[in-house]
């Protein structure tokens, strides 16, 4: 499970869109209005698809993003 909250809250939707295109994974939550995404699949899968994420939000929208954390 990857779990991400977005800063504005509309873009959770790209965030998915980009997540699903880059890995093998399911959206097992999305909600625009808090900016909560839950992403579901195999470790490895979630992991490609929350670095494509926070790559695409760095170097493609300028967003100031953190870092991400594994537990």
């Amino acid at each position: 499970i990857g779990m991400i909250r977005f800063t504005p809250w509309e873009a959770v939707v790209v965030a998915a869109d980009v997540a699903v295109k880059s890995a093998n994974v399911e959206i097992g939550f999305m909600d625009r209005f808090s900016g909560a995404l839950i992403i579901l699949g195999g470790l490895s899968q979630v992991m490609t698809a929350i670095e494509e994420v926070v790559k695409y939000f760095r170097d493609e929208l300028h967003f100031d993003v953190c870092k991400i954390h594994k537990s």
